[in-house]
């Protein structure tokens, strides 16, 4: 159970967005559809004019789990630094006790098990053996905000259409190569196609589409109820994931009593006496 809901959380919620990739062909803009008025030069600015910038986001959160006939529910709170940490408290029963703390930096996945008095404590690699696929830190925090994930500035790999309704780019997605060099894989092997959804009004993020043209995998992101913080921050309340692979997970996860802040604080202290248990 104790790993089962651990990777529920990491696995399902932030990177079951990624595949196993052979070779992606970007789709051309339908021949029916016609740019309104701007074209993927100007459409690229403004996506990452509307990129969410932050110090620090706290926010408490509910997340439901459909996969086949399973349902499974829980909440908690996350604190995220922007490029940094991202840290979850995990509660279950209406919050009536804790049963883990995560942590994610740039480099490492750490958990606590309260129930069992066990943590773990390891890099990215667990997740990509696991997964057979390249997770990094950028992945996870753009799918929790709404932000688009890297991607290359060869402006010939991407296309811009209008759709009559939103602005649609797809580009090619940016890899992460550094820790793929330091575990002597080849490089360049592999890329993901990423469609991203415009808001034609003020060009904020609506939805995210990774998807495997080969093999017909997809992971879309859907964000909606969006509050505005301020002038220069939109922030997705609720966020509908769809993974369709071998088997389809849709993920719902509903955020509630968002703060922008100054600091927060990680209360992440493995007790003495816990156990460290390996995979």
């Amino acid at each position: 159970m104790r790993r089962l809901l651990f990777l529920i959380i990491v696995i399902g919620l932030f990177f079951a967005s990624c595949f196993s990739v052979k070779k992606i062909q970007i789709p051309n803009p339908p021949p029916t559809t016609s740019l309104k008025k701007e074209d993927k030069y100007s459409l690229m600015t403004k996506l990452r004019a509307n990129n969410l910038h932050f110090r620090w986001i706290s926010a408490h959160f509910n997340v439901d789990i459909d996969k086949d006939t399973s349902h499974v529910s829980f909440g908690g709170v996350v604190r995220i630094r922007e490029d940094s940490i991202i840290w979850m408290s995990v509660s279950v029963a209406l919050g009536a006790y804790t049963p883990l703390h995560a942590k994610l930096d740039d480099d490492s996945v750490m958990y606590i098990d309260y129930v069992n008095s066990q943590y773990f404590k390891g890099t990215y690699d667990y997740l990509d053996t696991l997964l057979n696929e390249d997770i990094d830190f950028d992945l996870i925090q753009s799918v929790m905000i709404g932000n688009s994930l890297e991607f290359y500035n060869d402006t010939a790999k991407m296309n811009a259409y209008f759709d009559g309704r939103d602005y649609i780019l797809s580009t090619v997605r940016k890899r992460k190569y550094k820790r793929l060099m330091y575990r002597n894989k080849p490089l360049h092997t592999r890329s993901d196609a990423q469609l991203i959804w415009l808001d034609a009004n003020d060009f904020h993020i609506k939805k995210v589409r990774l998807q495997d043209f080969v093999t017909n995998r997809t992971f879309e992101a859907t964000y909606d109820d969006f509050e505005k913080e301020d002038s220069a921050r939109i922030f997705p309340m609720h966020i509908h994931y769809e993974i369709n692979a071998e088997k389809t997970i849709k993920i719902d996860l509903r955020y509630k009593k968002v703060n922008f802040s100054g600091y927060e604080k990680i209360p992440f202290i493995i007790p003495r006496k816990y156990e460290q248990i390996h995979y």
